[in-house]
């Protein structure tokens, strides 16, 4: 195709995009990409009047702050703003007609994600690149031993091919394929029942906005109940939630309403502040407000309260309702300790998004409500704001990042399964193959991101193995080999030095201070994952025996895996003799949880080495649970303590044991025996030996209360028990540890007599 045809046809699609609210995207590749951008962005401004420009690049880079201030000075008459990648989560409730991506120093496909969908319908999407294959910050920081893979560039460019509405530039070669398809028009507004005032309808833009501002009343009527919002990218979910606050603020109340908002970034959170406000404008309200970082964090009216708290800040806050933001993101181990301490719940989540998939959230979701008797009440929002549905961008969007990647239902004999080995070059270029294994991937795990696939396609370090059972995979995992540091590189490690990749052998000199693991040789569980339908039915922990066996027969010293600490999570490794050796002593700031390290020893001097890795961990946690873990859940502190299974033994001198026979005598409070009921929980939780235990609920009173020094209301609400039932289990769980360990009952006498127990002073190690 020639230039003049590709830029009427161009033209012609552009002006087709205007009339029917759809996006044109161009994408030019070519060493004077900047230059032919700007032709097809003066194209744009010849046909469209009024143009707002919103353009990517990375700041710190000269060259590309040059590029953009060039541009800036050539548009001084347009609405231009400048966005740094790093904090496009910023801007994500803006809407431009041009949205351009300076991809000449990284291509990375969560900023294409992000960007892509700021740009409203009729608008254009231009990125320009030299060449996307090279020299490249994303794709170096994958490079091991000066080696990386293109699979995941290829089929990126294959897909701009493929699809619509997608017109390529590359070098002197012009690519256009307009859009021939149909869009939807917007389904006619018709509100049957109004709880919400017609103030706050009138800045609903779609019907599933208006259906789900009614439905959100649901929360209001009395017990514990919970609302679960998902949506593609682009519905205004968030700001409907926003839009339910204003309508609140309009009803009059004795004491005034307390809302918190949480979501993995306070930027996240925005679009539920700004549409409140607009809510409160148009309803005539007045109010108050607060910020950080330019981005409203709190709004007060008369009849309420609202302001944004970090994710672990919602464990202790007490108020009227919470709202989670991008609640997939935060994982269901968060999940699950907000719904025991607060009776009204909104989570707001996206379907196929870039914080990740929610349909493994949802799931979880109705299985916890059932359980903790929760009221839940779905919404689902389908149609887009910004643009058309049937919008081609938006289809190829998902298609290129594989944001919608739906496995197969499994059929067959799952008795009969093959272990195996994908070639890359084969998965990347079959995509009913990739959207089999990366869909089993997203659907099983909340936690996926369009980078995730980046790294497993271009990593040369990454390999990828399943389980199938005829044409279907059943089980997928992704594994990155590790270990093998040279000298410098070990030398960095224990410096406190960062780089990329060798995660385990990094916490493990690092925390634990022996440099000889990093020269071992093991592999990484990235993910393992089973299909939905089919899981908990062993097949993760078959995979996983089969990838052991795999490393043995390699000759490897180790596997292991590095995750968010989730209970389910962690079960699954330790019952396959997977042992704790690491947990961060600082709890992720966006996913909410504590990054946990398992390894599996297989060479002799890797099991030395975990045994007193393990050892050092379970220390460090009973010394360290009342400070650096005291917002740990519980029950991820019982799982890593007793999963180290090191063991130590703990002497109790007679004075303190006598305290904790007093108490459960019933002659000393539980204030006045604390110091003796500790050193007996220390003893217990040291003693890896025992034949017996005490139940595991038991043991996470005993946790939060002796260990962590949780204050009795906190127990309670963590551990959804009531107060007596927290007294109940510490009372039973004592009486019991000290009567195995030292025959003592409620029917012993008190007191400690020298005569009868020697030398105090020598026993307490007293001058």
């Amino acid at each position: 195709m020639g230039k003049d045809e590709f830029f009427n046809d161009l033209a012609e699609s552009i002006k087709d995009g205007i009339q029917r609210n759809y996006r044109n995207l161009v994408f030019i590749q070519s060493k004077d990409s900047y230059l032919k951008m700007k032709s097809v962005l003066k194209l744009y401004l010849s046909i469209k009047d009024n143009v707002s420009i919103v353009y990517g690049f990375h700041p710190w880079i000269k060259e590309a702050k040059d590029r953009m201030r060039e541009l800036r000075e050539e548009l001084e008459d347009y609405r231009f703003e400048d966005v740094d990648y790093s904090n496009a989560e910023w801007y994500m409730g803006n809407t431009y007609d041009v949205v351009i991506m300076d991809m000449t120093d990284n291509f990375q496909p969560n900023n294409v994600g992000r960007m892509v969908e700021l740009c409203r319908g009729g608008g254009l999407i231009i990125i320009y690149t030299d060449n996307l294959k090279e020299n490249k910050l994303f794709k170096n920081s994958i490079m091991r031993d000066g080696k990386v893979l293109s699979f995941y560039e290829d089929r990126f460019l294959r897909k701009l091919s493929e699809h619509e509405g997608i017109f390529i530039i590359n070098g002197d070669v012009f690519q256009s394929r307009t859009f021939t398809g149909q869009v939807e028009s917007p389904p006619e507004r018709k509100v049957e029942s109004k709880n919400a005032p017609s103030e706050i309808h009138e800045l609903c833009k779609t019907v599933d906005q208006d259906k789900a501002l009614e439905g959100l009343y649901f929360i209001m009527s009395s017990g514990k109940r919970s609302i679960s919002i998902t949506a593609p990218r682009g519905r205004g979910k968030s700001a409907v939630v926003g839009l339910f606050l204003a309508s609140l603020s309009s009803e009059d109340r004795k004491k005034p309403l307390k809302v918190y908002v949480t979501s993995p970034s306070i930027a996240g959170a925005s679009q539920i502040f700004e549409f409140m406000v607009k809510g409160l404008e148009n309803l005539g309200v007045e109010y108050s407000v607060k910020k950080n970082s330019n981005v409203i964090s709190s709004v007060n009216t008369e009849s309420m309260k609202v302001s944004y708290i970090p994710p672990d800040a919602a464990y202790s806050e007490e108020g009227d309702i919470l709202v989670v933001d991008e609640a997939a993101a935060l994982g269901i181990a968060y999940i699950d300790m907000i719904s025991r301490t607060w009776t009204k719940t909104i989570m707001v989540t996206t379907v196929h998004g870039y914080e990740g998939s929610s349909k493994a959230f949802s799931k979880y979701l109705r299985k916890l409500a059932d359980n903790r008797k929760i009221k839940l009440k779905n919404i689902s929002m389908d149609y887009p704001l910004r643009y058309a549905k049937g919008d081609p961008v938006e289809k190829w969007l998902y298609d290129a990042l594989l944001l919608d990647a739906e496995p197969e239902l499994p059929e067959g004999d799952l008795s009969i399964l093959s272990y195996e080995e994908i070639p890359k070059e084969e998965l990347f270029t079959d995509d009913s193959k990739l959207r089999q294994a990366y869909g089993i991937m997203v659907t099983a795990h909340y936690r996926n991101n369009p980078d995730d696939l980046m790294i497993m396609a271009d990593g040369v370090h990454h390999i990828i193995r399943v389980l199938s059972s005829s044409s279907y995979y059943v089980s997928v995992a992704q594994l990155s080999e590790e270990g093998g540091m040279d000298d410098d590189k070990v030398e960095l490690a224990i410096n406190g030095g960062i780089f990329d990749g060798d995660l385990i052998p990094d916490r493990v000199i690092k925390h634990v201070r022996i440099k000889e693991f990093g020269k071992l040789h093991g592999w990484r569980v990235v993910r393992i994952a089973t299909a939905q339908e089919i899981q908990d039915k062993g097949l993760g922990s078959e995979m996983l025996r089969m990838i052991i066996e795999e490393a043995e027969d390699n000759g490897l010293d180790w596997v292991g895996s590095s995750f968010m600490g989730d209970p389910k999570v962690l079960r699954f490794w330790i019952k396959n003799g997977f042992i704790p050796v690491h947990v961060s002593p600082k709890r992720n700031e966006k996913l909410g949880d504590f990054p946990v390290v398992v390894v599996k020893p297989i060479s002799e001097k890797a099991k030395k080495i975990v045994s007193i890795a393990a050892t050092v961990l379970k220390e460090k946690l009973l010394n360290t649970l009342h400070d650096v873990y005291f917002n740990m859940n519980p029950e991820i502190a019982r799982l890593l303590i007793n999963g180290t299974g090191a063991h130590k033994e703990i002497d109790i001198n007679p004075i303190y044991l006598d305290k904790v026979l007093a108490f459960v005598k019933g002659t000393s409070p539980y204030e006045s025996s604390a110091d003796g009921i500790h050193m007996l929980v220390l003893k217990y939780f040291w003693d890896s030996k025992r034949k017996w235990s005490i139940m595991p609920d038991e043991e996470e009173f005993l946790i939060a209360k002796v260990i962590q020094g949780k204050p009795w209301g906190n127990v309670s609400a963590v551990l959804s028990s009531s107060r007596s039932q927290v007294t109940e289990g510490i009372y039973t769980s004592v009486a019991e540890m000290l009567n195995r360990y030292y025959g003592l009952t409620i029917d012993s006498p008190l007191g400690v007599m020298i005569s009868q127990h020697g030398d105090l002073n020598e026993r307490m190690h007293l001058d």
